[in-house]
Formats: structure tokens, C-alpha cells, sequence
């Protein structure tokens, strides 16, 4: 309530629409109150700003990835570990902004540097499955690569591989040695 106009409400009660028991019980995000849930606030505020991708929206997007990430600190490994990949996500977009492509960058490497724990958690909590791919060590690898970086996209694609990280990374590095190679 504090951090949007009423505009700003009124445009988000009218982008977001989940099948969810909000509609169901013909509430909203900002009047009612919710009786259960099992999702957290971070993971609430992450999926709320997947709604606003556009570029006309992505201000709101911020904000909300802001409030987000300042609740964050006590958050759950893999609470940060999507929070981050969404942050990438939104700032990404606007890339050729030098803010926004600071940004991409600062989330690639706090993804990254919670890498570990995000594993062990994941591991933890689906225990037959690989690890997915890692939206903070393609993003960053993919930054270096177009910036002629070679050597940088290739440490972190190892570093992605070694941790077992899903992904096409021996073709990555492959690439990028070829490409550091002919530089």
C-alpha cells in the first residue's frame, strides 16, 4: 500500500489474474484476508512480478523485486536462489541500459555465490532429480561471451559443471576457447 499509487494498484489487480483461491474467493491482493497458504512473502513477490515483463511494466516489476529482495535476508536457500534468476530475468530484458545490465550482473553473481546452498537444498528437497539448469551461470556466461570475455565465460561454465549445474556446458566452453582462440 505504501510503495504504489493507487494507479499503480489499480493496473496490478488488473494484469494479475491466477487461478488461485484469491479469484476463487472473489478477493484481491490488497483487501481480505488471506486464511492459509504455504507459499513465503519472497516467493509470493517473485511470482507477482513475472506478471509484469512488459516494458510499459517493468517499473512495477522492480519495485516489487526490490521489496522482495530487502525481505530476502532470512529467505530460504532456494527462496533466493528463484528470487535472484527472476531479478536476472527482469533486468536482462533492458540490457542494452547500463543500470539494468549492472544489475543483471550483481544477481548473476549473488546466484552464484549461493550456488552451493541452493544445491544442497534442492538436492535436499527433490532427491531423485538432477540439478536444473542455473539461471545466474548461463546469464553471466552468456554476458562475457558477447564482451569478448572468453576466458571469463569459460571459468564459469567450468564452475557451473563442476557443480553439476544442468546445462550444455562442455559445448559452451568449447565454443568459447574456439572464439578465444581466433580473438
Amino acid at each position: 500500500m505504501t510503495e504504489f499509487s493507487d494507479n499503480e494498484r489499480k493496473h496490478i489487480e488488473s494484469i494479475f489474474h491466477p487461478i488461485s483461491t484469491i479469484q476463487a474467493s472473489g478477493g484481491s491482493l490488497t483487501s481480505g484476508a488471506i486464511q492459509s497458504t504455504s507459499e513465503t512473502a519472497v516467493g509470493l513477490l517473485r511470482a507477482l512480478a513475472m506478471w509484469f515483463q512488459k516494458p510499459e511494466d517493468r517499473t512495477i516489476a522492480h519495485k516489487i523485486l526490490n521489496k522482495a529482495m530487502e525481505l530476502s535476508k532470512d529467505a530460504s536457500a532456494l527462496d533466493k536462489h528463484y528470487l535472484y534468476q527472476t531479478v536476472i530475468e527482469a533486468n536482462y530484458r533492458d540490457r542494452d541500459n547500463e543500470e539494468s545490465l549492472k544489475a543483471a550482473i550483481d544477481a548473476c553473481l549473488k546466484m552464484i555465490s549461493s550456488a552451493p546452498e541452493a544445491a544442497r537444498a534442492y538436492k535436499a528437497e527433490f532427491p531423485v532429480e538432477q540439478l536444473p539448469g542455473h539461471k545466474g551461470y548461463e546469464q553471466l556466461a552468456i554476458i562475457y561471451e558477447k564482451q569478448g570475455r572468453f576466458q571469463d565465460a569459460i571459468a564459469v561454465s567450468e564452475q557451473a559443471a563442476n557443480q553439476k549445474w544442468g546445462g550444455d556446458w562442455a559445448k559452451r566452453i568449447e565454443r568459447c576457447r574456439k572464439r578465444h582462440m581466433k580473438a
